[in-house]
């Protein structure tokens, strides 16, 4: 079973990450997302934060166990090592994606900071080669600071 395929089946989808997401749980009256989904390595693993067991969840939701597993269903043994790699290959992707954009929105926080942090400065009558020329002074002075560590050795 894909985790879009459970997903689909279930309410209140909150992706919390990469292979992550919560969801109210099908087994008791949930008015808040307590049911973890998370993509492990061979299946997807369920977790109830209010005690529900993983046979209660499926059961509700009209599934086995075994349902849970990337290979349920599937009887070729190259297909399975096939599908295992492919799904390997998304998360890395999702995974380099996650992180472009961790280090993209670091690095506005931090370009906002230096401005925010200056007094009496704002940035509204700048034009875009000042703040260009701004911004490459400021990336300048941390790639300085980076080369001088030991994290690049």
């Amino acid at each position: 079973m894909t985790a879009e395929a459970l997903l689909g089946s279930l309410e209140s989808v909150r992706s919390r990450g990469v292979g992550r997401w919560s969801a109210r749980c099908p087994a008791h009256p949930d008015k808040s997302p307590s049911l973890s989904v998370t993509e492990g390595e061979k299946g997807l693993l369920l977790r109830c934060f209010a005690g529900c067991t993983i046979k209660e969840i499926t059961e509700k939701l009209g599934l086995r166990v075994s349902d849970l597993f990337f290979d349920a269903g599937v009887p070729d043994l190259a297909e399975r090592q096939r599908a295992r790699h492919r799904r390997a290959q998304e998360r890395a992707a999702q995974q380099a994606t996650y992180g472009a954009e961790g280090r993209r929105l670091d690095a506005l926080r931090e370009a906002e900071y230096l401005v925010s942090a200056t007094r009496g400065i704002t940035i509204d009558g700048w034009s875009n080669d000042k703040l260009d020329a701004m911004l490459n002074t400021l990336a300048a002075a941390y790639m300085r600071i980076w080369e001088d560590s030991d994290e690049w050795r």
